[in-house]
């Protein structure tokens, strides 16, 4: 409540010396909050200079350090957030040495003040830790805030052991390394719940729910970010609830909602503009850019992605504008305006010659290797290829990126496999799609394993193992649908579809012989690999299934079972026939390999199999499998769930047919799943 205690400081009555200056270093510290981050460094500096001019016995000596130390804190915190890294590290330092000297000094005092002394030094050596984060200096980050933690656990600062386990959490989350990070976040949480400091439990909420974010455990994520908001709605707490509905903004956009995801965007933006904190502002203009950009809304999304240029300027904050730059190349070389891009770059450039920070240089360094991508000209090809491998291969200092790198070298080598057919090529593109996979484990991102796994299925099609492609397809939808990733799962899931279409002409390109470049057309790695680069919304408009016919099959084969749905489309003797022939072709492969052949083309239906021991369900259909597949997950949930159950599983394992009163059971939940709309 930063508005409430700006008034309390106004309207009291003033004090004399050190204590009226430690009133001005607590509206310090709600000035930083406010984002007045120019305004505190001046503010502060007028501090020093008014705590050197008081005429203070010698037995304040010891509080006089204090207090300049507290000054110290807040004004490397202002230089932090303006980017002038540099110079809070000076301001680091000399705390840090007032901190040391009033360790050395040999007046007798409380313990208690000894104490929070060592709580001042940790503090220090905690935003030392979190300047290094910024300078992409991540081993230095990690050493800084664990001398913090080892401080803060001497003296038993329990809310400053949580700040230091989340920080570190923060460290490990940026390395990519995300199990690690969810352990000490967990750690944090834990203390902070001991403390009973709520803006901190939803803080700590807030980061778990980034974790499952980042894995792509969408629901999972839904759930502890809506737990934060609840608790800063309780409390009143306007930044936190506005990053709190930043965040649930971009579960939306993740999920493909992308209408839910701008409103929640929006309201996070109002809620900024309200606070006034301009740096926070900034953060939501680029979001609102990002979703713009995955719509296809490229005009829209350059405007907001300048509006956050154009303050993040006033502020002055070097490596917030850098970021503003990078976004604004990706959007100009989509808008094919390369030679804008170019004028971005050159800003770019200047600032990383300036600032000589790793984060800046790696956004750089991947802005170039882009545009010279663009170029399609071959020795611009080859630099951006070196570029990307680069990054690819040095330690990494944001995952995103290194991701980033690694798709967009898949692009260049699958133009390079179209152009030549060269299959050494083709080796290497495999090799960049295993780190792809690699990355997934190392962040146990569920988004990418998806990702991934489909482009490894579509590799699959070009090497020419048809069943391969199909249980890396099986295995990408799956992933994506236990997530909550629908419109990902849906795609996959049409992919899959257009493979069955194929599976004519894929026996034709086996027979003959065809060559990679004839493979990779067909596979249509093209536009994933570009999908994968560009992000753009996933547009669903395959129509629903339509139900043809149900069975239900012992392991024998034998069909125990069977529905036509639609009486009026007559169903040839030869057809239902030529589908038991394909089960039974099936069958068995189905039993010993579970979860594998989920469906198989006959004629212009598609079946979908599902297997609960010992019964095997068949849903025969025509148009799009990813509904069928829903109807008949929801089908074997409702029927094993009910009183038929037992009876299905006894003809399942003697091979006999239904009985009536058993089949009229089975009746009503059929009618209900796959003839209401």
């Amino acid at each position: 409540k930063i508005k409430e205690a700006m008034e309390i400081i106004e309207g009291r009555e003033k004090a004399e010396g050190i204590e009226e200056l430690r009133w001005r270093v607590v509206e310090s510290k709600c000035r930083n909050i406010m984002g007045e981050f120019a305004q505190v460094i001046d503010f502060t500096d007028q501090l020093i200079r008014k705590l050197d001019e008081l005429d203070e016995p010698v037995e304040e000596k010891r509080e006089r350090k204090r207090i300049r130390i507290d000054i110290l804190i807040e004004q490397t915190w202002a230089l932090h957030n303006l980017g002038r890294l540099e110079e809070s590290l000076e301001k680091v330092e000399e705390g840090i040495r007032l901190v040391e000297e009033l360790e050395e000094l040999k007046v007798q005092e409380e313990k208690e003040g000894e104490n929070k002394d060592k709580e001042r030094k940790a503090k220090l050596l905690n935003i030392k830790g979190l300047i290094y984060q910024r300078k992409g200096e991540l081993g230095q980050a990690l050493e800084y805030l664990e001398k913090s933690l080892l401080i803060r656990e001497e003296v038993g600062a329990k809310w400053g052991i949580a700040l230091s386990l989340n920080d570190i959490g923060i460290i490990y989350w940026e390395k990519g390394e995300l199990g690690q990070a969810l352990e000490y976040y967990k750690k944090s949480l834990i203390i902070r719940e001991e403390v009973g400091n709520k803006i901190d439990i939803a803080a700590s909420l807030n980061n778990i729910g980034m974790f499952y974010h980042d894995k792509g455990e969408l629901d999972h994520a839904l759930e502890y970010y809506e737990k934060s908001l609840a608790i800063n709605e309780e409390i009143g707490n306007k930044p936190d609830i506005a990053a709190t509905l930043n965040n649930i903004g971009l579960i939306y956009k993740q999920k493909g909602e992308l209408n839910q995801a701008l409103e929640k965007l929006r309201k996070s933006l109002v809620l900024k503009e309200e606070i006034g904190n301009k740096r926070l502002i900034t953060n939501s203009l680029n979001n609102i850019s990002l979703l713009f950009q995955e719509m296809g809304e490229l005009r829209n999304a350059l405007d907001f992605s300048k509006q956050s240029l154009v303050i993040r300027k006033e502020i002055g904050n070097k490596l917030d504008i850098a970021y503003s730059l990078f976004s604004l190349i990706g959007i100009s070389i989509d808008m094919n305006e390369v030679e804008q891009a170019r004028n971005y770059l050159s800003d770019l450039r200047l600032i990383n010659e300036q600032e000589k920070n790793k984060k800046v240089d790696l956004w750089s360094r991947l802005a170039e290797a882009l545009i010279l991508k663009k170029s399609k000209r071959r020795k611009n090809l080859v630099k951006a290829e070196e570029i990307l491998e680069e990054i690819a291969d040095e330690e990494t200092i944001d995952h995103q990126f290194t991701v980033q790198a690694l798709v967009n070298l898949s692009e260049i080598l699958l133009d390079e496999i179209k152009s030549t057919g060269d299959e050494e090529i083709l080796e290497e593109l495999e090799e960049k799609v295993d780190k792809l996979v690699k990355s997934a484990k190392k962040q146990q991102s569920y988004i990418l394993f998806s990702e991934t796994y489909w482009l490894k299925a579509q590799l699959a099609l070009v090497r020419l193992d048809l069943k391969e492609a199909r249980d890396l397809l099986t295995q990408a939808q799956v992933i994506a649908e236990e997530k909550g990733l629908e419109r990902l799962a849906r795609k996959i899931s049409s992919e899959h579809d257009q493979l069955l279409e194929q599976l004519d002409q894929w026996e034709e390109l086996i027979a003959k012989d065809a060559s990679i470049t004839e493979r990779v057309k067909v596979a249509n790695l093209e536009e994933l690999v570009g999908w994968m680069v560009r992000k753009r919304e996933i547009i669903i408009d395959e129509p629903e299934d339509e139900p043809v016919m149900l069975l239900l099959v012992a392991e024998s084969g034998l069909p125990i079972y069977s529905k036509q749905f639609d009486p009026n489309k007559e169903l040839k003797e030869m057809l239902i026939s030529g589908f038991l022939t394909s089960i039974n072709t099936f069958v068995q492969e189905v039993f010993h390999a579970p979860g594998l052949i989920r469906r198989i083309m006959h004629d212009e239906y598609t079946l979908s199999f599902n297997l609960i021991e010992p019964i095997l369900f068949c849903y025969v259909y025509e148009g799009q499998s990813y509904t069928a597949m829903k109807r008949l997950e929801k089908l074997i949930t409702e029927v094993h769930a009910s009183e038929v159950w037992p009876a299905l599983e006894e003809v399942g394992k003697k091979g006999y047919k239904l009985r009536n009163g058993e089949i009229a059971q089975m009746e009503g939940v059929i009618a209900e799943i796959f003839l209401t709309n």
